[in-house]
């Protein structure tokens, strides 16, 4: 493969790579566990979720995403952001995203919003990159009660 061949592939994969984070966030937000899942290795992942969990297979995460968030009343945003990409080989990446996330809650009339780095790794299989192994690891949070005498809710959902 010429020099400008492997220059392409790289931003190929990259791309793919940064597409496959899009789709999780997508799948989160529209709470379709089956997609959120999917861009996992069906075998031999670790996902590192601190409090929310340590799984090393996507089914238990599955299992623990759908009880936990696959709710009409919580209206979640995902929004990955400032990715550092880096291919280490052709069936090979590592990857770090920042994480911004808000939740409303219309059931216990809540907003919480939390800032958090995901450090990814990843495996090229049959020419699809998937997700081998990622840690959440949570920096900030923001979380607030919403009381009509502070803040009065016009429209949730």
């Amino acid at each position: 493969m010429s020099d400008i061949q492997q220059r392409i592939q790289r931003l190929e994969d990259i791309k793919s790579i940064e597409q496959l984070k899009y789709k999780y966030l997508h799948a989160c937000d529209d709470k379709d566990p089956e997609a959120m899942i999917s861009v996992f290795t069906k075998e031999n992942c670790e996902i590192d979720y601190g409090e929310v969990g340590v799984f090393n297979n996507r089914e238990s995460l599955k299992k623990v995403y759908t009880a936990a968030a696959c709710h009409d009343y919580m209206i979640e945003s995902h929004h990955a952001h400032n990715p550092i990409i880096n291919i280490i080989d052709s069936d090979k990446a590592i990857g770090v995203w920042a994480l911004t996330y808000q939740l409303i809650n219309t059931k216990d009339l809540s907003i919480v919003k939390l800032k958090g780095i995901y450090e990814d790794e990843y495996i090229k299989d049959a020419g699809e990159w998937l997700i081998s192994k990622t840690k959440f690891i949570l920096k900030s949070t923001f979380s607030r009660q919403i009381e009509e005498k502070f803040l009065k809710v016009i429209f949730a959902g």
